[in-house]
């Protein structure tokens, strides 16, 4: 799980990343995709995409939509010919903030090969605190409205903030979605609920070792904090 790669340190801050984990520059970026890419090829995992029930594979996604996916990021997996997901708000999508990919560039990164855009709901508010009603109308939303953007179905989101309850899952279901990323840490077994996809955090200050760590499930105790 990723969120925002920037040119320079801090070029893009992710709304409540205090810490400033989650912005990362692209000289970090791509030293940790290299490592990615060496473990991956060492131990026979494939890169595949987000909702494969494949064994030993890893999915590389990207949560809020931000406007770096397509100017920073797809240039650099594209090119290695890497698969990769981006969660979108909707309604972030249709602001003028343009920190957030817009209605255009949504579909010019999706027409990308690789690239596959999923909903991460309409508003970004968390779900568990949303009545049943305004859970369900705030999910559909979020499918409609990219659906109406991109003119193909969205059937895998994440949950914003992580927020993800037995309500939720069931709604999310409801809504259509076939996959949906927590922000639980750990790995997914074929087994896995397909809606509560378990996911490894990546931050800026990763160092190689780190890096090989996560890919290979050594830090996976760290789902007991989480």
């Amino acid at each position: 799980m990723y969120h925002s790669v920037g040119l320079e340190q801090n070029s893009t801050t992710v709304d409540g990343d205090t810490l400033g984990i989650y912005s990362m520059t692209l000289t970090q970026f791509t030293a940790q995709i290299d490592v990615i890419q060496a473990v991956c090829a060492s131990k026979g995992i494939s890169i595949d995409v987000f909702g494969s029930v494949k064994n030993d594979s890893l999915s590389i996604t990207f949560d809020d939509g931000y406007t770096d996916a397509l100017t920073v990021i797809a240039p650099v997996l594209s090119a290695r010919l890497i698969p990769f997901h981006v969660f979108v708000s909707s309604a972030r999508m249709n602001s003028s903030d343009r920190k957030y990919l817009s209605p255009a560039q949504v579909v010019e990164l999706s027409n990308m090969p690789g690239v596959t855009i999923g909903a991460h709901g309409a508003t970004h508010r968390s779900l568990t605190s949303l009545s049943s009603f305004d859970l369900a109308a705030e999910l559909r939303a979020s499918k409609v409205d990219l659906e109406a953007v991109l003119q193909k179905p969205v059937t895998a989101m994440s949950y914003p903030y992580g927020h993800v309850d037995e309500s939720v899952r069931k709604a999310a279901h409801d809504a259509g979605f076939n996959f949906a990323a927590t922000s639980k840490w750990g790995f997914n077994e074929a087994s896995s609920d397909p809606l509560l996809q378990r996911r490894i955090d990546m931050w800026s200050g990763d160092t190689k070792h780190t890096v090989e760590n996560k890919i290979l499930g050594h830090w996976n105790w760290f789902g007991l904090l989480t």
